[in-house]
């Protein structure tokens, strides 16, 4: 199977496939250029694959404006300020119980 005499047919085999499959990517190619084209003189825009599957109702991804995610950190940063203050309320209540419990019995040790 192997051989010297192999070599120069699968050569040309494969000049051909190569040959055969640039031409169908040329051919594409060129249809895409041409659509893009006219696309562009008629001003419409067409969505990409990943825009439409966005924009459609069943997909748990929403695309996002500038206002939408600065509304969204903006909600998202009161929460975490509200948590926050919440905390120091706990926080300062319990050092007042611990302050009252060392002035109501001084021989206790902490």
């Amino acid at each position: 199977m192997r051989g010297r005499r192999n070599v120069i047919p699968g050569t040309m085999m494969f000049s051909i496939f190569g040959l055969i499959g640039q031409s169908i990517f040329n051919i594409l190619d060129a249809k895409q250029l041409e659509t893009q084209k006219t696309a562009l003189d008629t001003n419409t825009h067409e969505k990409s694959f990943w825009q439409r599957v966005a924009d459609s109702k069943w997909s748990p991804m929403k695309v996002l404006t500038d206002g939408e995610y600065e509304v969204m950190l903006r909600e998202k940063l009161l929460r975490v300020d509200a948590e926050i203050a919440i905390i120091d309320q706990n926080i300062s209540s319990l050092k007042e119980s611990t302050c009252n419990v060392k002035e109501s019995d001084p021989k206790r040790p902490m």
